[in-house]
C-alpha cells in the first residue's frame, strides 16, 4: 500500500480494577494504590519529506512505546517482637521452643532472657534499621505492602531502500530509556536505570537467480545503573564500630544480616554498567534444485564495562550456634541457641566481604560459521541438514586485574595466578585464566515426511546440539573480585577465632591464599543436545491432533563445591581442618554436570470454524539433574564435595504435569440481523486460555546450629535427614518426613524430594473493534489474568528447623484488569 498507515494505542491497569493481594498472614492488609498506562503509536509507508525528499523506493517503519507506570509490591517475613528486641526469648520459637545459653558460661541463660548489659552496642544501633511487626503472632508477622515507580521509552525505526533491481538496503535504528525504583522487603527503595540503543544495516544482493548474499551489521550498547538506599547517606559501620568495610560513601549503610528465623536485611549494591556488542555477519544462500543451501558466519566484539562492589558492607550470618549448648564431641544439640539471641550478644557465626577493584573492563571477541541444506528429497520428504561451529572464549580484563588459583592434582595445593602467569601445578595460564574451548561444534537435523500423499498424517523428527557461550560472564566479575586486587574474606567463628560484630570483618585469616573463588582451568562451555518426534493427523470436526516426544541432555554443566574443608564433626582447628592449609574455604566453579529431560506431548488443535478454535497441549515431563543450570535453575553449592552423586535429583525446575489451553469465540451474530441489535451484538471476540501445572520440586534444608559448622562454613547447603516416612500429607508435604541430621554427618535427605505447589489460573480477553470507514477502525478490549481470583503459592519453608517450615513464603498474584483501546488507520 503507497500510503502512510498505523495504529496508535493506549492501555490501562489500576488498583480500583485488581483483586487485593492474598494475605500468608490470614490477616488483612492495604491494596496498594497503584496506575500502569502504557502507550504507543505505529507508523509505515513511503518516506515522504515535502520539498525534501519523495521516492516510492523508499519506506519506513516508525514504532513508539511508553509507560508512566507504579507497580505493587508484597512482601511477608518474620521480625523480631517487642521481647526479643529487648533480650527476652521465653516466647521465641524456632520449629519448637528455645533455650538460649551463655557462650561465656555455657550455662543456660535464666529465664530465657539476655541481660541488656550484655547487649552488643552494635546489634542495638543494628536493631534500628529492622521493622516493627505489623501483624500478630512471632511468625510471618510483618507485611510490607507499596508501589513503586517504573517508567520507560522505547522509539525504533526502520528504512527499507530499493537501490537497484538486485541490491536492497535496510537500516535500524532502537532506542531505550527505563527508570524506577527496586523494593526491599523492609521498606528500603534502590533507585535503578538505564539506556540503551542500537544500530544495524543490511545489504541483500540478488547475484543472480538462486543466488543472494545478505550482509549486516550492527552495534548495540546498553547502561544499566543501580543506587542503593542506603548509598551516600551516614556511614552506618563506622558509627557502630564495625571495622573492615569500605570507605567509599556509595558503599555507606548498615551490613546484611541474615537469619535462619527472621527476615534479611539488606538493599542492593551499588552498579554502574556499560554493555556493547559489535557484530558483523554475512551468509549466502544458493538454490540449486532440491536444495535450499545457506551458508555464512558471524564475527563479534563484546565488551562488559562495569563499577561495582557486590558485597563492600560485608554479610553477616546468624545461626544459633553461640548460643547453643554442645555434646561431648564439641557439636551443637537440636533445640538450643537462637540466631536472633546470637545477633544481640554480636556474635555472627560467619561473615563474608568483598569489595575494591570495583571498575572493571572486560573483553572478548566470538567466532561462528554455519551451513545449512533444505533438501526436498520427493514431494512428500524434506531434510533440513545444518552444522554450525562456535568459538566463544573466555573474558579477558583490559589492565589483567584477574586472579585465579591453580590447583594441583586431588586439591593438594593451590597456588594463586594472575594473567599470563605460570601456575605452580598446571603451567602458564592465558590472560583469561581460562582455557578457551575450541571445540564447539553443532550438527542439526530436522525431517519432515508426509508419508501417504492423499491423507493427512504428518511425521516430524529433529536433533540439536547448543551452546552455552554465555557462561563465561559470571565468572569474569568472580575472578576479578579477589586477591590482591580486591579485599575479600569469608571467615567462620571458631573457639580459636571468636567473631564479633566489631572484628567480623577485619578477622585475617592466617592462610597466604585468601582467593574465595576459582574456576576450573579447564572449564568447557556446556551444551544441550535435543531431540523430538511427533506424528500429526487431521481428526472429523475439523480437528487436528499431534502427539511427540522431546528429549534434551544436558552435559557440562555448572557445579560449584567447596574442596578445601573436612566433613562435619571434624574436632580439629578451622585451620587443621582444611585439606590445603595454606589457603582459606574457596568456591571451586567447574563443568562437570549433567542432566536429562523426557517429555510427551499431546496437542488437540480447532481450527477456527464456526466461530470459534481452540489450542490444548499436555505434557508429561520429568528432569533429573545434579545441577540445574540449563532450564532455569541456578547453581547451588553441593553439600559434600566428595560425593557429587548425592547431588543427583530432580530439576528444580522439573514440572510433572502441564496442562494448558487457549480458546476464541466469535460472536455468532452476522450481517442478516439487521437494526440496532445487529450492530450491537456482532463483531464480538471472548478469548482466553487456563494453565493447569503440578509444582517444582523443593529441597528440605538445614540451617541454624546444624549448617555445618565443622566445615568451612558453607551456610545454605546442607540438606535434613529423610525419617523414612511417606512425603505425601499434610497440608503441603508432611512435615515428620524430615529431621535433623544426627551431629557429625551431613543430612541424606536427596535434592528436590518435596513436591511445590501445583498452579491453576484463567486469564480471559473480551473486546470489539468498530468501523469507522474504509480504512480506519477502533478496538476496545479487556484483558484479565487469574479471573477466578484462585490463589496459588509459588514458595515454601523447607528449613527443617526454622520458624516458618511448612509455611506458604510467597504467593502469585491474584486477579488483575487491563483495558486497552486502539485506534488503526
Amino acid at each position: 500500500m503507497n500510503q502512510v498507515h498505523g495504529a496508535a494505542f493506549f492501555t490501562i491497569r489500576d488498583s480500583a480494577l485488581d483483586a487485593r493481594p492474598y494475605s500468608l498472614t490470614g490477616q488483612t492488609v492495604d491494596k496498594a494504590s497503584y496506575t500502569q498506562p502504557r502507550y504507543g503509536l505505529t507508523l509505515g509507508g513511503p518516506l515522504k519529506i515535502p520539498k525534501l525528499f519523495h521516492s516510492d523506493k523508499t519506506f519506513f517503519f516508525l514504532n513508539w512505546t511508553g509507560t508512566r507506570s507504579t507497580s505493587p509490591f508484597n512482601a511477608v517475613a518474620t521480625v523480631p517482637s517487642a521481647l526479643e528486641r529487648g533480650g527476652d526469648f521465653s516466647r521465641s520459637v524456632a520449629n519448637g521452643p528455645v533455650t538460649i545459653y551463655d557462650p561465656l558460661t555455657g550455662s543456660p541463660f535464666p529465664g530465657n532472657v539476655i541481660p541488656v548489659t550484655r547487649i552488643d552496642p552494635a546489634a542495638q544501633g543494628l536493631l534500628k534499621y529492622f521493622p516493627n511487626a505489623n501483624q500478630s503472632g512471632l511468625v510471618q508477622n510483618y507485611q510490607y505492602v507499596t508501589s513503586v515507580p517504573s517508567n520507560s521509552d522505547n522509539l525504533g525505526v526502520r528504512v527499507n531502500q530499493t537501490l537497484t533491481s538486485k541490491d536492497r538496503l535496510a537500516g535500524g535504528f532502537n532506542y531505550q530509556h527505563r527508570s524506577g525504583e527496586r523494593a526491599q522487603t523492609f521498606g528500603y527503595l534502590d533507585d535503578s536505570g538505564g539506556s540503551g540503543y542500537s544500530l544495524n544495516l543490511t545489504w541483500t544482493r540478488n547475484i543472480r537467480a538462486g543466488l543472494v548474499n545478505t550482509a549486516r551489521a550492527s552495534l548495540n550498547r546498553n547502561t544499566n545503573s543501580t543506587t542503593p538506599f542506603f548509598a551516600f547517606g551516614d556511614n552506618v559501620a563506622a558509627l557502630l564500630g564495625i571495622a573492615g568495610t569500605s570507605t567509599s560513601p556509595i558503599n555507606y549503610g548498615p551490613p546484611n544480616i541474615s537469619f535462619t528465623n527472621f527476615g534479611t536485611l539488606t538493599d542492593a549494591s551499588p552498579v554502574s554498567r556499560h554493555d556493547q556488542t559489535v557484530s558483523v555477519n554475512d551468509s549466502l544462500l544458493i538454490v540449486h534444485g532440491k536444495h535450499n543451501v545457506t551458508v555464512g558466519g558471524e564475527y563479534k566484539r563484546q565488551q562488559i564495562n562495569s563499577i561495582s562492589d557486590t558485597n563492600a558492607r560485608g554479610t553477616f550470618a546468624f545461626s544459633g550456634i553461640a548460643t547453643s549448648a554442645f555434646d561431648a564431641n564439641g557439636q551443637p544439640l537440636s533445640g538450643t541457641g537462637f540466631d536472633l539471641a546470637d545477633f544481640l550478644l554480636g556474635r555472627p557465626q560467619s561473615s563474608s566481604i568483598r569489595f575494591g577493584n570495583a571498575d572493571t573492563y572486560f573483553r572478548a571477541p566470538g567466532y561462528s560459521v554455519f551451513a545449512q541444506d533444505d533438501w526436498r528429497v520427493k514431494s512428500n520428504l524434506s531434510l533440513s541438514l545444518g552444522l554450525r561451529y562456535e568459538f566463544q572464549p573466555p573474558f579477558r580484563e583490559k589492565y589483567n586485574r584477574l586472579a585465579n588459583l591453580d590447583i594441583a592434582p586431588g586439591f593438594l595445593g593451590v597456588a594463586s595466578v594472575l594473567p599470563g602467569g605460570t601456575g605452580a601445578y598446571t603451567g602458564a595460564f592465558p590472560a583469561s585464566l581460562i582455557d578457551s574451548d575450541r571445540n564447539n561444534i553443532g550438527p542439526r537435523l530436522g525431517l519432515a515426511w508426509k508419508p501417504y500423499p492423499k491423507k493427512s498424517l504428518q511425521v516430524r523428527a529433529g536433533y540439536g546440539l547448543y551452546y552455552n557461550g554465555s557462561v563465561y560472564n559470571q565468572d569474569a566479575f568472580r575472578l576479578a573480585q579477589q586477591p590482591p586486587f580486591a579485599e575479600t574474606g569469608t571467615v567462620t567463628t571458631s573457639l580459636a577465632n571468636v567473631l564479633t560484630l566489631a572484628n567480623g570483618f577485619a578477622a585475617t585469616p592466617s592462610q597466604q591464599i585468601k582467593n574465595t573463588y576459582a574456576v576450573d582451568r579447564g572449564y568447557r562451555v556446556g551444551y544441550a543436545q535435543t531431540w523430538s518426534a511427533s506424528v500429526q493427523t487431521d481428526l472429523p470436526h475439523s480437528l487436528i491432533m499431534e502427539v511427540g516426544y522431546l528429549g534434551t541432555k544436558g552435559t557440562r554443566l555448572d557445579i560449584q563445591r567447596l574442596p578445601n574443608r573436612a566433613a562435619p564433626g571434624s574436632v580439629l582447628t578451622a585451620e587443621e581442618r582444611r585439606l590445603i592449609g595454606d589457603a582459606v574455604g574457596f568456591t571451586y566453579d567447574s563443568s562437570v554436570g549433567n542432566s536429562i529431560y523426557h517429555a510427551g506431548q499431546v496437542r488437540v488443535t480447532r481450527r477456527f470454524r464456526r466461530g470459534a478454535s481452540f489450542n490444548t497441549l499436555y505434557t508429561y515431563s520429568k528432569s533429573i539433574d545434579n545441577a540445574s543450570t540449563i532450564g532455569g535453575g541456578g547453581a547451588v553449592v553441593v553439600q559434600d564435595d566428595t560425593n557429587l552423586a548425592a547431588e543427583r535429583g530432580l530439576s528444580s525446575f522439573d514440572q510433572r504435569h502441564t496442562l494448558t489451553s487457549s480458546f476464541m469465540i466469535t460472536s455468532p451474530v452476522t450481517d442478516k440481523v439487521n437494526g440496532w441489535k445487529g450492530r450491537l451484538l456482532k463483531d464480538w471476540t471472548l478469548s482466553g486460555g487456563f494453565t493447569a501445572n503440578s509444582g517444582t520440586p523443593l529441597t528440605a534444608n538445614v540451617l541454624g546450629n546444624q549448617s555445618n559448622t565443622a566445615g568451612s562454613g558453607s551456610v545454605g547447603s546442607g540438606r535434613a535427614d529423610a525419617s523414612g516416612l511417606p512425603i505425601d500429607g499434610g497440608r503441603f508435604f508432611d512435615l515428620a518426613a524430615f529431621t535433623l541430621p544426627p551431629s557429625g554427618r551431613y543430612g541424606d535427605a536427596a535434592r528436590n524430594t518435596i513436591p511445590g505447589p501445583s498452579l491453576f489460573a484463567i486469564n480471559l480477553s473480551f473486546g470489539r473493534s468498530f468501523s469507522l470507514g474504509e480504512r480506519r477502525r477502533i478496538e476496545f478490549r479487556a484483558d484479565s489474568t487469574n479471573t477466578t481470583n484462585l490463589v496459588s503459592f509459588t514458595r515454601l519453608g523447607t528449613t527443617v528447623n526454622a520458624s516458618d517450615y511448612g509455611l506458604p513464603t510467597a504467593a502469585s498474584g491474584m486477579r488483575t484488569v487491563t483495558l486497552q483501546a486502539r485506534f488503526r488507520f
